[in-house]
């Protein structure tokens, strides 16, 4: 999609806005969903699931194109160095556009405490993500992440390195080079897939993008549907 200046100025004014915020809750890990060990670990047996998210939980105009954190759906997969893993969401909701990114939480990233045996800081357990916000299209990480509990407890190095991302842009009034458009000739479904470059556990979360101009109510929960594959 083809910006003019000032649509530039504004998105960095949105970005340096959101800055701000995130400055201001200090970057608290927070669980995704309705709890810890509540997000669907994709297998050979459990393929598919039923995400909830809101239209613009991949990106929101109004949170500086960021992604909302608890608007989103999140599952995990592990796959093992050179499987292929296939994500594929489709919208059960006419005029909703699902948007993916996926991030390797790693084989140290679960649920084993703040700190090892021997005294150093732990992954931290891989429940958590790094805010109420997130990034489509890069790493995010925080050493010593501390949760948004009070009092606020160490639970370890919080590292989600990028994997892929993408958004279906069939019938999408919206083509964002940088948001990697995908085109499959249906409208409301998305399919990503990557070849694992470690062996571990894939993190991924799945948000609406750019509704239709039938969807008026972007603070409704829409059913998507996710199937992932490994082979």
């Amino acid at each position: 999609m083809k910006k003019n200046n000032n649509n530039v100025l504004g998105r960095l004014a949105s970005i340096v806005a959101v800055g701000l915020m995130a400055v201001s809750v200090g970057h608290a890990a927070t669980i995704p969903g309705k709890g810890k060990g509540t997000m669907p670990l994709f297998t050979t047996v459990q393929t598919t699931a039923v995400f909830t998210a809101k239209s613009q939980s991949w990106s929101n105009p109004a949170f500086g194109d960021m992604g909302w954190t608890h608007h989103s759906g999140w599952g995990f997969v592990t796959a093992n160095q050179g499987q292929t893993v296939t994500i594929t969401a489709t919208s059960e909701v006419k005029g909703v556009h699902p948007g993916s990114t996926v991030w390797y939480r790693g084989a140290e990233d679960a649920a084993k405490g703040t700190f090892k045996a021997d005294g150093t800081m732990a992954t931290a357990p891989y429940d958590y993500v790094l805010d109420h916000f997130y990034i489509q299209n890069g790493n995010m990480s925080k050493i010593g992440a501390m949760t948004e509990d009070e009092p606020a407890a160490k639970i370890g190095n919080l590292v989600m390195k990028y994997v892929i991302h993408g958004y279906d842009v069939d019938s999408n009034t919206v083509n964002d080079a940088d948001l990697k458009p995908k085109k499959d000739g249906v409208p409301g479904k998305l399919t990503l897939s990557f070849k694992a470059a470690k062996t571990g556990t894939y993190m991924f979360v799945v948000g609406g993008f750019n509704p239709d101009a039938n969807i008026t109510d972007y603070a409704a929960l829409n059913n998507i549907k996710v199937s992932v594959k490994v082979k």
